[in-house]
Formats: structure tokens, sequence, C-alpha cells
């Protein structure tokens, strides 16, 4: 049961965040909220905004998750990353046909970066501290 609340903990703090981000960019042009994609974007800048927010949000998220979890980190930084993958399915299935195909290789890439660089970051941490 840790385990569940962990993970979707984790996906929710990522939702989260780059919700956020989302909103500060809606808020800050007076443009319609979307949660999906970019194409909506006022300005290409933005858009390296919310490719920071997914690196970023994913990178806290996973160590949090494997912080949390302390023994099998392989095990949960896979889980991680399958349900991040299956939310960005789900986002890929909702708009390919408006946004395009780099922002979602980009996004699932960042993904995989950032639950890699978490599981780093926690490996080398515990061997240091054993």
């Amino acid at each position: 049961m840790k385990a569940i609340i962990t993970l979707i903990s984790g996906f929710l703090g990522i939702l989260f965040f780059e919700g956020f981000a989302r909103l500060i960019i809606t808020f800050y042009h007076r443009v319609e909220f979307n949660f999906y994609g970019i194409s909506h974007l006022p300005a290409d800048v933005w858009t390296y905004v919310i490719f920071a927010s997914v690196l970023t949000s994913t990178w806290l998220a996973a160590m949090l998750v494997l912080t949390v979890m302390r023994s099998k980190s392989k095990l949960y930084s896979v889980l991680f990353g399958g349900i991040l993958l299956l939310w960005r399915g789900i986002e890929i299935a909702n708009s390919h046909q408006t946004e395009p195909l780099y922002y979602f290789l980009t996004v699932i890439g960042l993904h995989l970066t950032g639950i890699y660089l978490a599981y780093l970051a926690y490996t080398r941490q515990e061997s240091l501290s054993d």
C-alpha cells in the first residue's frame, strides 16, 4: 500500500508542478488554459519553460519515490516511468492531431532522463552512506 500511495503521490506532484507552470503562462498572457501540449502557447520561449518544468518535476518526484521506498530502487524507478509513459500515452491519444511530434518525443525523453538522473543520484548517495 505504501508503494501505491508513493507512486500516485509522485505522479500527482508532476501534474501539479507542470500544471502550475501552465497556469502561470495562462494568467500572464490571458490565454485559455490547456493541460496538454504546446501549440496553444503564445511564444516559443514558453515551450522551454514547459520542458524545464517536466524535467524538474520528474526528477523531484522520482527522488521522492526513491527516498520513501528505500529498497528496490530500480523496480520503483521502472514502475514510476511506466506510470508517466501511460499518462503521456493518454495525452498523445487526445492531442496527436494538434501537437507536433517533437513535443511528445521531447517530453517522454525528459521524463526518462529525469527518472534516470534521480536513480543515479539516489544510488550514488546510498553507496556513499554505506
